[in-house]
């Protein structure tokens, strides 16, 4: 038989990733965005563009893969705070990172062992973006941020103005500078 309490910690930390799927992302709630997309959702999407873009300079894309997965996972207990922009919460973005650095370590407790090491890891390297595979990772959020902007803006006839002001300028990659250019371009079209 298996070991009950490594099932009732996976259960758990299953339980706890499942909230990030009514966790709704606030910018998009407040921005009057009908049915928003979840903190679920945004993350599957940055995961599966990490993986469709490879490896670009050598970035390990396994590891953006798997970032992309966690890096908003403390969020299933502190909710989407907002720092920055007109849709700000009454947060710092230093308490908003406390928050969330105990919350994702709290989870990573939970489930234990070495997949909660790695989790905790990934994580903090996300947070810190001293790695290609952060700052890879860091352009690719912001960059999820304003294709699902324009992907509002055209579907709800919206204007998401905010989203654009928010990141302009703000990436630090060719790759996702050329990304967000093409989409700036087209949204002027």
């Amino acid at each position: 038989a298996g070991d009950p309490a490594r099932v009732a910690r996976i259960l758990e930390f299953m339980r706890i990733v499942g909230k990030l799927k009514e966790v709704k992302r606030t910018g998009w709630v407040r921005s009057g965005v009908k049915d928003a997309e979840s903190v679920s959702d945004h993350m599957y999407r940055m995961a599966m563009m990490g993986f469709a873009m490879g490896s670009p300079d050598g970035v390990d894309s396994g590891k953006c893969i798997k970032m992309a997965l966690v890096h908003d996972l403390g969020e299933s207990i502190i909710g989407d705070l907002v720092v920055e922009g007109n849709q700000q919460d009454k947060i710092t973005r230093e308490e908003k990172q406390r928050k969330e650095r105990q919350a994702v370590h709290d989870i990573c407790a939970g489930i234990g062992g070495p997949t909660g090491e790695e989790i905790r890891d990934l994580w903090e390297e996300f947070e810190a973006g001293e790695t290609a595979e952060a700052r890879h990772l860091k352009d690719l959020d912001k960059f999820e941020m304003v294709l699902q902007a324009s992907e509002y803006e055209e579907s709800q006839s919206m204007e998401l103005s905010d989203f654009y002001r928010t990141t302009e300028g703000k990436f630090a990659t060719p790759l996702f500078q050329q990304l967000d250019a093409e989409i700036r371009l087209r949204r002027t079209r």
